[in-house]
């Protein structure tokens, strides 16, 4: 499979598609696909979904990805690397400080094939369409503040997204069990994962209107995981994410997610992934590098 690399930390592209670009190929970097003209099916690992004007797709780094074309495809392609998400990022000599941008984004990183494709909900396709448009016309001037400008759209579409994820997966478990609380209590677990006051037991129980006792059989029957299990497992799974797709050091890693310190950190990584974080990530950068996976 063809892996495609990126140079810049963002780059805005407009693009026909054809049946050379509509082969199956993967990216080392993050790609924001809106759709402006066309239609067909955009098979996602293995998964195929109908796509047509006004769709909006999100690929991380390492999913493999194809079209096939029904009517000739024109794509406005947002395609970013790491270093978008790097702490402090110099714009037209002024800094940006970037240090709260991964947290906000946090929840596409872990949820976004909760919807099945297009991630831009009917709602929204009017502001989708109002800020690519913007987002291609910045790339095509060189006006004061342009990169603040095309930055500041790529999070706002990028927020957009991340609460279009959640509405439908706390919508879709209320129609399959309405009375089903279960994904309510792991929102505001993941909302609030940086707050261990407020994810303590009796402060979740009071919230919810539960007894800490009653929450906590709860929980681990409708999830399969006690609270705390859950809580742990959620944060390994942020773990990973900065790991991969920030310049964060682990040390800055544990104390962001309260683990007591780095030690603590690598002992728990470790007895859930077999490997220490620090060997992760060298691990996860060879894979980039090299396009194959480290034994």
């Amino acid at each position: 499979m063809k892996a495609k690399q990126l140079y810049k930390a963002v780059e805005v592209t407009v693009m026909e598609i054809d049946d050379l670009a509509a082969t199956l190929h993967k990216h080392h970097f993050f790609q924001l696909i809106y759709v402006l003209e066309g239609s067909g099916t955009h098979t996602i690992n293995n998964n195929n979904f109908e796509f047509s004007q006004g769709d909006v797709f999100l690929l991380t780094p390492g999913e493999g990805h194809s079209f096939t074309i029904s009517t000739p495809p024109i794509f406005c392609l947002i395609d970013f690397t790491t270093d978008f998400f790097s702490r402090n990022t110099h714009t037209d000599g002024e800094e940006v400080d970037l240090s709260n941008s991964f947290r906000r984004l946090e929840y596409i990183f872990h949820n976004q094939h909760a919807l099945n494709g297009n991630l831009a909900s009917p709602g929204d396709k009017n502001i989708f369409s109002v800020l690519v448009n913007q987002l291609i016309n910045e790339t095509k001037t060189s006006l004061p503040f342009d990169k603040i400008v095309t930055q500041n759209i790529i999070f706002l579409l990028l927020n957009l997204i991340a609460r279009n994820i959640q509405q439908n997966i706390i919508a879709s478990s209320k129609s399959h069990n309405p009375k089903n609380k279960v994904h309510e209590i792991i929102t505001y677990i993941q909302h609030n994962i940086y707050e261990n006051q407020l994810l303590r037991i009796e402060n979740l129980a009071a919230h919810f209107g539960m007894s800490e006792g009653h929450l906590s059989r709860y929980f681990k029957l409708q999830s399969g995981d006690t609270v705390k299990d859950y809580i742990m497992r959620y944060k390994l799974e942020m773990v990973l994410a900065r790991l991969k797709y920030s310049d964060l050091t682990i040390s800055e890693i544990a104390d962001e997610l309260n683990f007591a310190d780095e030690s603590h950190l690598n002992k728990t990584f470790k007895q859930a992934y077999g490997k220490t974080a620090k060997q992760f990530r060298k691990d996860y950068l060879v894979s980039v590098n090299t396009g194959k996976p480290k034994a």
